[in-house]
């Protein structure tokens, strides 16, 4: 029962995350964003290790630079992506998208480890991908960010996820190995560690990073940016390894993935977004394939 209300709240506390990262960021440089959100989790994650593991613990320098490089990938690049393209997506939109990170994580595993995926895994990657196709653009989809998800932004915030969930699976896949042979929070701090070097170096390296971490801090809604950061950085990973602590793998990740229907759901009463039929295909789809897949 614990395990379960564990999983769960993740999945609500993600959702949390992007509504209040839609409501708080959208004028907010992506760049800008995830070097700060980076900032946020990495202290807290590094404290949580003294409480759960004795401190932070590196494994050998060569899995340790490994770690680096993993986050660098997956949070530094990653995310900036992620962020990038919820400038042109509804909410409901990027939790449906959300989905192609497991055919991702497959596919990948295949490649590097040489796995054999089942049928029934394929046919779950194919339920996803079909998702896809329900998504459509609605000229009377308003929000607090964005009047409309225009057909162009539609494909464009579209390719961009889906570029993001690749770099994302890529990052993760790398140090697969590893999740047995280093502490889970460690391992995870680590990895922040790599991603933060990483959105700190591209944010330097981008146009005005002076004038875009200004606007951060003059943003009208410190208060949700702070909470976004706080639950997408750290909350909802600590909850997400408790999760799979108190739980088998499959449930866990089947619970975690229940963040897709809140999300949908959150959308529609704290963004006003339109709950149209496409959108309730697209995350029926989603659903299915992710059930599938897991199991």
């Amino acid at each position: 029962m614990l395990g379960n209300s564990i999983a769960l709240l993740c999945a609500v506390t993600w959702s949390c995350a992007v509504i209040l990262l839609k409501l708080s960021g959208a004028r907010i440089e992506p760049l800008a964003l995830n070097l700060v959100k980076s900032l946020v989790g990495l202290p807290l994650l590094i404290l949580t290790t003294y409480v759960f593991e004795d401190g932070l613990q590196f494994p050998v320098a060569k899995d340790t630079v490994l770690l680096l490089t993993s986050g660098a990938i997956g949070i530094g690049i990653a995310d900036g992506i992620v962020l990038r393209a919820m400038r042109f997506l509804g909410a409901s939109h990027i939790a449906i998208l959300e989905c192609l990170f497991s055919p991702f994580v497959i596919l990948l595993s295949v490649l590097w480890f040489d796995e054999r995926p089942t049928a029934i895994m394929l046919l779950g990657g194919l339920f996803i991908l079909a998702s896809l196709l329900f998504l459509t653009p609605d000229a009377e989809e308003e929000n607090s960010t964005r009047k409309i998800v225009t057909r162009k932004e539609l494909t464009k915030g579209t390719i961009l996820m889906a570029g993001g969930m690749l770099t994302m699976a890529c990052g993760i896949v790398m140090v697969k190995p590893l999740f047995h042979a280093v502490p889970l929070v460690s391992l995870v701090s680590i990895r922040m560690i790599g991603g933060t070097i990483a959105a700190a170096t591209l944010f330097f390296l981008s146009k005005e990073p002076i004038s875009n971490i200004t606007n951060v801090f003059k943003t009208p809604h410190k208060l949700q940016l702070f909470a976004a950061c706080f639950f997408s950085s750290y909350m909802s990973i600590i909850l997400w390894i408790a999760g799979y602590k108190y739980l088998q793998a499959t449930v866990a990740a089947l619970l975690n993935q229940t963040s897709t229907v809140f999300t949908v759901l959150l959308a529609v009463i704290f963004l006003k977004e339109k709950l149209t039929r496409g959108k309730i295909l697209a995350t029926i789809s989603a659903i299915i394939g992710v059930i599938l897949l897991t199991f």
